[in-house]
C-alpha cells in the first residue's frame, strides 16, 4: 500500500472463501492457524488489513493471544471500551463488524508500519456506516501479535 490514500476495491467486500473474490496478490491464499506465524510488523499488518477489509475474525484473530488488549474511545458518545483476550477481542470485532454496514465509502489517509519500536497506525473513515473519522494505533510484542491497540473515533450522531 505505497499511497498515501486508500480506499477498499470492491473485491475486497467479498470473503476469501468466495468463488468471487480475486485478491490483488495472486500468491495470496488463507493460512490456517497452525501455517500462519508473522515474522515483521509488515507480515502482521498485511493480514490485519486484509482481514479488516473482508471482515474475517478468523483471520484477524489471528494477530491477538490472550495478553492482547484493546480499548476504543467514542467521541460521539463519550465511552471508553476496553476488551481483553481472545474472547474480548472477538466482541470488539464482531460489534465493529455489525457496524460496518456499507464499506463503499471506507478509505483511509495514514498508513504507518513502522518495524522498530513494533508499531502501526492508521487514520480511517467510513462514512457510509456511519464512522466520520478513526485512528489506530497497534502495539506489536516481539512475536508480532498486537499486545495492544487503542482506537479513538467519531460517529454520525
Amino acid at each position: 500500500f505505497g499511497s498515501s490514500v486508500w480506499a477498499w476495491s470492491k473485491s475486497l467486500s467479498l470473503h476469501p472463501t468466495s468463488p468471487l473474490f480475486v485478491h490483488p496478490n495472486p500468491f495470496y491464499r488463507t493460512m490456517t492457524e497452525s501455517e500462519y506465524k508473522a515474522t515483521s510488523v509488515q507480515m502482521a499488518w498485511d493480514n490485519h488489513f486484509a482481514a479488516f477489509g473482508t471482515q474475517d475474525m478468523e483471520k484477524i484473530l489471528l494477530d491477538y493471544d490472550e495478553t492482547s488488549v484493546a480499548s476504543i474511545f467514542d467521541w460521539t458518545s463519550g465511552e471508553v471500551s476496553t476488551y481483553k483476550g481472545l474472547s474480548g477481542i472477538t466482541e470488539l470485532f464482531t460489534k465493529l463488524f455489525k457496524e460496518l454496514t456499507d464499506m463503499s465509502e471506507m478509505a483511509g489517509s495514514v498508513v504507518e508500519v513502522v518495524e522498530d519500536p513494533k508499531s502501526a497506525w492508521v487514520c480511517w473513515k467510513c462514512p457510509s456506516s456511519g464512522i466520520t473519522s478513526a485512528t489506530d494505533t497497534f502495539i506489536f510484542g516481539d512475536d508480532f501479535k498486537i499486545k495492544r491497540q487503542n482506537v479513538v473515533m467519531t460517529k454520525k450522531a
